[in-house]
């Protein structure tokens, strides 16, 4: 047998393996460029999603207060003070009145002010210098239970302060 018909049988293997890979390639660039461009529409999907913010206003007839992502009111415990190393609400104070814990640096929706939020001591939500904590007793959002409890306990209001007028406790 001639060195032709081998050299040709092997030049039409190579070819044929070739396009096969070629053919394959293709088809891998094409599945890779559908997952692309499935995680792009997701990505876009993910930005058109409406921005979580771990602190928001809600109007309330105690007037414009902070509350949490779900709208749970949030508050100050006057002992803290403006201390936010060191909450004075810890073991069962702190099971009836939860810290508001953030792991990332929080946000804050429109009409509060970025520079007014941060972490305090244990990871707890700081705004204006109050730690942040929610009351166990509202059991839904939008309820102000423990406004005023023991006079100690307030609704902090838009401007970071706590509103302190409104009770919820009997005066004796």
């Amino acid at each position: 047998m001639s060195r032709r018909p081998l050299v040709a049988i092997a030049l039409t293997a190579t070819l044929a393996v070739s396009g096969s890979l070629l053919t394959d390639a293709a088809a891998f660039g094409a599945g890779s460029a559908r997952r692309h461009a499935g995680a792009a529409a997701k990505s876009d999907k993910d930005k058109k999603k409406k921005k979580v913010f771990t602190i928001q206003v809600k109007k309330t007839p105690l007037g414009k207060i902070l509350v949490t992502t779900k709208g749970f009111t949030l508050y100050a415990f006057e002992p803290d003070g403006t201390d936010t190393v060191s909450p004075k609400c810890i073991n069962e104070c702190a099971v009836v009145w939860p810290a508001y814990p953030s792991k990332r640096k929080p946000t804050v929706g429109p009409g509060l002010k970025p520079k007014l939020v941060g972490i305090g001591g244990g990871g707890q939500v700081v705004y204006n210098d109050h730690l942040l904590y929610r009351f166990s007793g509202d059991s839904a959002a939008g309820q102000t239970n423990g406004q005023g409890v023991g006079n100690i306990w307030h609704v902090v209001g838009a401007d970071g302060e706590p509103i302190v007028e409104a009770t919820t406790t009997p005066s004796t």
